[in-house]
């Protein structure tokens, strides 16, 4: 568990800026005026922390392939309804506005798939220095 826990940790920031780079997108296009109030930041911080809480879906084992997609399906599944029902809860946009929704989801696709592919890459990269270093120690011995 604890080292679920440090996963979540360490994938938090790269969700919030994702989040933000959304939020910042999102309220360029729709909302010109720029009258942001303070309380969007905390509603970053909480959709943020909900979207992290993900993560505990993923088992500490190895999975099958098919699991693991099946997996990856139900963690966007869980990001779209904490993203869509905080969106409706927090009234950040029209929800009968076809134009807005569709934003919505494709920054979510957007936002899931980069904070994937960033830490596929930072665990693949640890990897491969871990398997580095073995190698320089199994050699000196």
């Amino acid at each position: 568990m604890l080292s679920k826990i440090k996963e979540m940790f360490h994938t938090f920031p790269y969700i919030v800026t994702g989040v933000l780079w959304a939020c910042a997108i999102f309220i360029s296009i729709f909302n010109r005026d720029g009258l942001i109030p303070v309380s969007l930041l905390w509603q970053i911080l909480a959709v943020s922390f909900l979207c992290v809480l993900g993560i505990l879906i993923y088992p500490q084992r190895k999975m099958t392939k098919r699991e693991s997609v099946i997996r990856r399906l139900l963690h966007y599944l869980y990001i779209n309804v904490i993203v869509f029902g905080s969106a409706r809860v927090f009234h950040w946009f029209d929800e009968e506005s076809l134009i807005m929704n569709l934003f919505l989801f494709l920054t979510i696709v957007a936002v899931f798939f980069t904070v994937s592919y960033t830490m596929l890459r930072n665990d693949r990269k640890i990897s491969a220095l871990l398997n580095e270093r073995l190698q320089q120690y199994q050699n000196k011995i």
